[in-house]
């Protein structure tokens, strides 16, 4: 079972980690492309949207930071352990999202660079459409739409 919780400040360095360790290759080129240092980007979901645990039973399984913006929510990052990986738990917190602020929101809005075909595939599979495609970054921008389909 999956519990959300919003992350605690010593868990912030933890999410730090873990996108260092899987994202180092193309994070380290997006920040050097906006002339951010990881410092700097580690004080962003510090202050910027929320940041929330996952817990598997009762074991840290990851982390994702939204960020609401308008009616569009930004899914800023989608992170888990490795040992949790390939266990469904990314498409649960996606649909959990999606129900969660589908009466709010119009769009779940997320960014996947080139190179990470398995999540862009995911996305996909779960009705995220590629809207645009950042060449500058290398990120395909996908989109899901909200919207309730009319009671037939």
């Amino acid at each position: 079972m999956l519990t959300y919780r919003p992350a605690t400040a010593d868990q912030y360095d933890e999410l730090l980690q873990l996108m260092a360790v899987d994202s180092a290759d193309y994070l380290n080129q997006s920040l050097e492309l906006m002339k951010m240092t990881w410092e700097e980007f580690g004080q962003l979901f510090r202050t910027v949207g929320h940041c929330y645990s996952i817990y598997q039973d009762d074991r840290l399984a990851g982390f994702y930071w939204i960020e609401e913006r308008e009616r569009t929510l930004h899914l800023h990052a989608l992170i888990l352990k490795r040992e949790f990986q390939g266990q469904g738990i990314g498409t649960q917190v996606l649909q959990m999202l999606a129900e969660q602020f589908q009466v709010r929101m119009d769009t779940i809005e997320l960014g996947v660079h080139q190179s990470n075909d398995g999540a862009k595939r995911l996305y996909q599979r779960l009705g995220f459409e590629v809207v645009n495609f950042r060449a500058d970054l290398g990120y395909y921008i996908m989109q899901k739409s909200l919207a309730r389909e009319p009671a037939k």
